[in-house]
Order: C-alpha cells, then sequence, then structure tokens
C-alpha cells in the first residue's frame, strides 16, 4: 500500500471512530486485566468443589457423621451406625465395638514423638491421657447402583481423640477396613 492509497482510505473514515480513538478510557481495559485472575480463581474453586461433591456422592471420600460423646465407643457406634442414613447404604448392623487397649498402647508407642503427632498437635502426654483405639465389627451392605463399596463383614480400628474442654471423644482417623464377602 502506497501514501496515497493509505491517505484516501483514512479520508473515508467516519469522524465518529476517530474521537472514540482520542477519548479512549485505558482505564477500563486495566480493571479488565486485574479481573482475569479473580475470574480464574473463582473458575477454579468451582471445580474443584464439584470434583469434591462428585467424589463423596461416588463414596470416594466418606467422612464418618460423627456425634462425639463422652464414651468413646458410643462415639463409633454411633459413626457406624451414621452410614444407615446415606443413601447408599441399605443395612448396617453393629455387631460389636470395644476399647482395644493392646492396640491402644502399641499405637501410643508409634505415635509418641512422631511428626505426625507433632503435625496434629499431639504432645506425648496429651496421646498418653486422650488417646484411644476402637475395634469394631459390623456388617454392611450397599445400594451398588449408587456406589462402588463393597458389601460384607468390616473390621476396623478407629482412633479416637478427647478434646479436653468438654470431654468428648471424637474419631481422628480409622484404618482401611477388612472386609469379606456377605454371608449366604
Amino acid at each position: 500500500m502506497n501514501g496515497r492509497m493509505f491517505s484516501d482510505a483514512m479520508s473515508e473514515l467516519d469522524m465518529k471512530y476517530v474521537a472514540e480513538a482520542v477519548s479512549y478510557d485505558r482505564s477500563r481495559m486495566s480493571r479488565m486485566r486485574h479481573l482475569k485472575p479473580v475470574v480464574l480463581i473463582a473458575a477454579v474453586l468451582a471445580v474443584l468443589a464439584l470434583c469434591g461433591f462428585a467424589a463423596y456422592e461416588m463414596g470416594l471420600f466418606d467422612p464418618w457423621f460423627r456425634a462425639p460423646s463422652a464414651d468413646p465407643i458410643r462415639t463409633v457406634q454411633s459413626a457406624i451406625e451414621g452410614q444407615a442414613g446415606k443413601e447408599y447404604t441399605l443395612t448396617v448392623r453393629v455387631d460389636e465395638v470395644k476399647v482395644d487397649e493392646s492396640e491402644t498402647e502399641r499405637v501410643v508407642k508409634m505415635y509418641t514423638g512422631s511428626d505426625l503427632a507433632r503435625s496434629r498437635g499431639w504432645t506425648d502426654e496429651y496421646l498418653a491421657e486422650h488417646f484411644v483405639v476402637v475395634w469394631a465389627k459390623y456388617y454392611v451392605e450397599y445400594d451398588h447402583t449408587e456406589t462402588f463399596r463393597k458389601d460384607g463383614h468390616v473390621e476396623q480400628y478407629f482412633y479416637l481423640t478427647e478434646d479436653t474442654e468438654t470431654g468428648k471423644w471424637e474419631i481422628a482417623d480409622s484404618t482401611s477396613p477388612r472386609t469379606s464377602a456377605p454371608e449366604g
């Protein structure tokens, strides 16, 4: 394109566009540039929330319904019975729940002075006085149109800590269950 063609093309521009270009507000674009990271962060959080909800619905992430109690056995029993309230659980039957003194002693020794105990705020004194292992044996049956979990008999250890202010026991963790095929 030579100079003359350019000049002719420019003369055909409507003055309205020239006026808009002269009065263009760059601050508007600057605000938009700052808004992009906020929108991106919101989108990432929404995706993570949806993935978490989907994992929960599929039974991949399955927190225990916790009803802390002054009795560690009652805390575990209510957590297991709380599984019956989930839409994918057909049957739950608690067979036995008891404090396992030898497992408690073993786990307290294992946690004493450990990085895991420190990361959870458990001092050696706290573990000695406010930590207990509860063993439970129960049977559970699931609706397999709702979850991929296996039915059967479960033996499971629950690790409980006592809230020193309320005196109530809460489930801090549990082992992976040992399951067997359903009877009959």
